[in-house]
């Protein structure tokens, strides 16, 4: 993706895109990157004064991700990819957190995969019923809309 810098600006400009869409009450103000290497990725409260923190991954075909990074770079290349969601998701569902605060996984896609809303959403909620992982919800910023995966109440 880039620098941490830049990864760090794609993230809150995720997020903001994400609280605008879900209509969350949350003041844009509120919303901090804690630092490069923050864990969980964004700290927020919301209107009810609620500290809640966010965890964003990118839904990401790394087939596309190199294919992009060769053509930028004046390369060629050809292209094979399968749906990411699985992977991506076990992974984060089996991490933990240094954090006392609820948390949430907002999921999103930013052109690095082939697979439409349906076929990821209908993949992460398989994943996010079978594994009891540290979220309380988990989102998907889509190409169409804004969907909540799961939620643990």
């Amino acid at each position: 993706m880039g620098t941490e810098q830049e990864k760090a600006e794609v993230e809150l400009a995720v997020f903001r895109e994400f609280i605008s869409k879900a209509g969350i009450d949350i003041d844009p103000e509120g919303v901090r990157k804690p630092g490069a290497h923050s864990d969980p990725d964004i700290f927020c409260t919301l209107s009810s004064g609620e500290q809640v923190a966010y965890e964003l991954v990118e839904i990401c075909s790394p087939d596309i991700a190199a294919t992009l990074s060769k053509l930028r770079n004046g390369g060629t290349a050809g292209l094979a990819t399968s749906d990411p969601t699985e992977k991506t998701l076990r992974q984060k569902l089996h991490k933990t957190y240094r954090t006392i605060l609820p948390i949430e996984l907002l999921c999103y896609t930013n052109g690095r995969t082939v697979s439409p809303d349906d076929q990821i959403l209908s993949e992460a909620q398989l994943w996010a019923n079978a594994i009891d992982g540290p979220f309380r919800k988990v989102w998907l910023l889509g190409k169409k809309g804004i969907y909540e995966v799961w939620s643990a109440s």
